[in-house]
């Protein structure tokens, strides 16, 4: 019971720093970048750490699905992007244990779960204050 209540917060905390990148009109790009390299290496560290909650899949369990409709619904209804998810998973993730990991292993699954959602790794790798500050949609359509 206590996970889903943190999942519930996490989701809230989601949609008020959706509503605040809104208002507030944070300029940046559009385009994301990342690397074959990072979304392996973020595949390795999801699995390990995130897999328990969110599904070896993305599919959800204990925590919310990362793919699907869910996923679909906060990219066109609330137009989360890069950045409102990446906040939220450097921020509050793991559930257990918030913040503890490095900036390359937050990267690097930030790139493995774009992969699962339509986006191509490319030449040039994604970088945190990237991640931080993109407006590139959470799903590629």
């Amino acid at each position: 019971m206590h996970s889903i209540s943190r999942a519930a917060a996490a989701f809230a905390l989601l949609a008020a720093v959706v509503l605040l990148t809104t208002v507030h009109g944070r300029a940046s790009g559009t385009q994301i970048s990342f690397t074959a390299a990072q979304v392996s290496a973020g595949y390795k560290t999801f699995e390990q750490v995130c897999s328990t909650c969110h599904g070896t899949n993305l599919e959800g369990g204990a925590g919310p699905a990362l793919t699907g409709p869910n996923w679909k619904t906060l990219s066109v209804k609330i137009k989360a992007k890069v950045t409102d998810v990446f906040t939220l998973i450097t921020t509050e993730m793991p559930l257990n244990a918030p913040a503890t990991l490095s900036h390359t292993e937050y990267v690097n699954i930030m790139a493995f779960i774009l992969s699962k959602n339509g986006y191509k790794p490319g030449a040039t790798p994604l970088t945190f204050a990237a991640a931080s500050s993109s407006q590139a949609a959470i799903l590629k359509e």
